[in-house]
């Protein structure tokens, strides 16, 4: 027996994107579909930093929603970051917003909860879409179990990096020079994890990649080494061996993890980034969080941008059904407010990644000159 489900909007992906579109509809007097192909909780290889634009999302949304995230109890409360260059000194920089860490396995589920105790979203996990279609009266979508279709007039695209949404209505391609790749894994008892700091290593030998140590609840890490999916591919590097050959090279991890216990194995993920606008909305149709190449060019980070455009996405939304209007010209002020909040930054740091490619001397200069204090504002504002 085939069930059709009709909604007024559909969201494509439980992740922090899709979670927060729904947080952010909870007003709005819409019956919304929340659909994702896996059960939570779930693991999403990623490397678990929470930044303070994620927090920020939430305090936005309701002070009540910050305040029990910050009460969590599988987090880390990190307030600062220490950047190894080379065979200098660290560079320690302290954080004015507060940020996390927390395993997205715990992160991604307690959205998933937040939103099944605060809006009467009807979630649908387990359900994988097969396709997606798009006519005049809205979206359609079916699904691998062959019983189950669903309706709206507008879908939001929260679906990850291989987006379906994105693959369906635009014209995307995958280009090296805008995409990362990564591997990471967990670790136990890496020796001087301290939990509140965040740490990123650098050796000239595996530039243009970078090397992190997370701090997690239980003494536990989320380790990690990502480089410009370019050098991969045009080097044909493997990740997994950098990985290992990283800390064997470099002597104070070498020091730190010879003690230390591998979680599980090492897996890889790509990293869709910012550094190139694409096209985030057309008819009947938006795009979130990774799907909407929204990663930080420098950093790596992508949760506190895929939270961001989730909110954005349901305020846009709102204004479809106020207005009764779903076309490509009036959604694409969605866009212009996405890239009017993230551009600019965009832009700093896709300069950065490009610049310390070209010239990695920089670094080392950069590594010295931080020593002055001003030097260390520049650095601090630029991250």
């Amino acid at each position: 027996m085939t069930q059709h489900y009709t909604h007024d909007v559909l969201i494509l992906g439980a992740g922090p994107a899709g979670a927060t579109a729904a947080l952010a509809l909870k007003e709005a007097g819409l019956k919304v579909a929340l659909i994702d192909k896996a059960q939570f909780p779930r693991d999403k290889v990623c490397g678990d930093a929470i930044p303070g634009r994620a927090v920020r999302v939430l305090r936005e949304l309701s002070p009540v929603y910050a305040q029990a995230f910050q009460q969590f109890p599988k987090q880390c409360f990190t307030s600062q970051s220490a950047f190894f260059v080379n065979n200098h000194l660290p560079i320690e920089l302290h954080w004015v917003n507060q940020a996390y860490t927390c395993a997205r396995l715990d992160f991604d589920n307690w959205l998933v909860e937040l939103v099944q105790k605060e809006t009467d979203t009807e979630l649908f996990l387990e359900t994988t879409p097969t396709t997606i279609a798009r006519n005049e009266a809205g979206i359609t979508i079916a699904c691998q179990n062959p019983s189950l279709h669903f309706s709206a007039p507008i879908v939001i695209g929260c679906d990850g990096a291989n987006s379906q949404v994105r693959k369906q209505f635009t014209d995307f391609k995958l280009e090296l020079n805008h995409y990362g790749g990564a591997v990471r894994v967990y670790y136990q008892n890496v020796t001087g994890l301290q939990a509140n700091k965040t740490e990123i290593y650098v050796l000239k030998k595996y530039l243009p990649g970078y090397f992190w140590v997370f701090p997690l609840p239980d003494n536990q890490a989320n380790v990690g080494f990502g480089m410009l999916s370019k050098y991969i591919s045009s080097r044909r590097l493997n990740l997994k061996t950098i990985f290992h050959d990283f800390i064997q090279e470099h002597p104070l991890l070498r020091e730190r993890f010879a003690a230390s216990t591998q979680i599980g194995t090492i897996q890889g993920f790509g990293l869709p980034f910012g550094s190139h606008q694409i096209q985030v909305s057309g008819d009947r149709f938006l795009l979130c969080g990774d799907a909407a190449s929204l990663i930080d060019p420098a950093t790596g980070d992508g949760i506190g941008n895929a939270m961001l455009s989730g909110k954005l996405a349901a305020q846009k939304v709102v204004e479809c059904f106020a207005q009764n209007r779903f076309d490509a010209t009036f959604l694409k002020s969605y866009d212009q407010q996405l890239y009017g909040s993230l551009q600019k930054e965009f832009f700093r740091r896709t300069l950065l990644q490009r610049v310390s490619t070209q010239f990695p001397w920089l670094l080392d200069v950069g590594a010295i000159a931080a020593k002055q204090r001003w030097i260390k504002r520049i650095l601090h504002r630029a991250i």
